[in-house]
């Protein structure tokens, strides 16, 4: 069967039969022969028989499968690294099912095909490639979209893609969308008016930047950890004091856990800041610090 949408994501060639126009498209449809994902509309069980974690909204099965289950919303299913079967169970303005598609459901992706999905927006700034790692509600969209009102180029938003191999670590780019609260975008001078919601009720928006997107995996050339502090300051980690930092932002750390190993892990967050400069940039959570934070991030040295 031929399906008609054929998308990039994170350098992987995907064939779907649903719509996403957030990513970016590379051609005709296939019939999948040819991609390295392949994304359907099907059914999908409510649970696994042979699932091997506990849980309702995640479980693992034996054979390495993942079933993410949104109650009364989607449920998908990714197998192998290689498909995703989605059952939309209710149809919303927003389609916010898309939501999981493309943010849980890329982090498993990412374990089962061995990148090390970081929690983390990057952009291409100037010369170089940066991730901008934090947790929930660090400030890692509104730091991004600081950027690119600067007129630096948007790579990924919220999950950051790294595969790490023997000359250093590459960011393989996602799409180019922001999702920010409106009092975040309203801050740095943007109107919500026009901005799809991002699900429902929430005043959470999507933006997507104007210009150019390089799908093209990078060198990735520093990673900046968002931190608590009184102060706005910038300083470069040790390897050695940098790892549980990237360990504890890993995307989904109890899939690639199942997946992957506790050990493999460690092992690559090791490997990853061994090869990447590392920096904590501390600031308090105020807007008011954005355009300082930004002024830093650019006189950041090259490697």
């Amino acid at each position: 069967m031929r399906l008609p949408y054929a998308y990039r994501l994170c350098t992987w060639r995907v064939d779907s039969d649903l719509l996403l126009p957030e990513l970016i498209t590379w051609g005709g449809g296939g019939d999948g022969s040819a991609a390295d994902l392949v994304i359907v509309q099907g059914s999908v069980p409510d649970h696994l028989d042979d699932a091997v974690t506990p849980g309702k909204f995640i479980v693992v099965g034996a054979d390495g499968s993942v079933l993410l289950h949104i109650r009364n919303l989607v449920r998908i299913l990714v197998q192998d690294g290689r498909r995703i079967t989605v059952e939309i169970l209710r149809r919303d303005p927003e389609e916010s099912w898309r939501l999981f598609l493309l943010g849980s459901t890329l982090a498993i992706l990412c374990h089962q095909r061995g990148a090390y999905p970081l929690h983390a927006a990057s952009l291409r700034i100037g010369g170089r490639t940066l991730a901008l790692a934090g947790h929930t509600g660090a400030g890692k969209s509104t730091l991004a979209l600081g950027l690119v009102n600067r007129g630096h180029q948007l790579l990924s938003d919220d999950l950051s893609v790294l595969r790490a191999g023997s000359d250093g670590v590459d960011l393989l780019p996602a799409y180019p969308r922001l999702k920010l609260w409106r009092k975040s975008l309203e801050a740095l001078g943007v109107g919500v008016e026009g901005l799809p919601r991002v699900r429902g009720s929430l005043e959470k928006y999507g933006l997507s930047p104007s210009g150019p997107f390089d799908p093209q995996p990078s060198r990735l050339d520093g990673i900046v950890v968002l931190k608590d502090g009184p102060l706005v300051r910038i300083e470069r980690m040790r390897a050695v004091a940098a790892v549980p930092d990237l360990r504890s932002h890993v995307q989904r750390p109890g899939i690639g856990q199942h997946l992957r190993g506790a050990a493999a892990l460690l092992a690559e967050a090791g490997r990853i800041a061994e090869a990447v400069p590392v920096y904590r940039l501390e600031r308090p959570k105020t807007f008011d610090d954005v355009g300082a934070m930004v002024e830093l991030i650019e006189a950041l040295p090259g490697r």
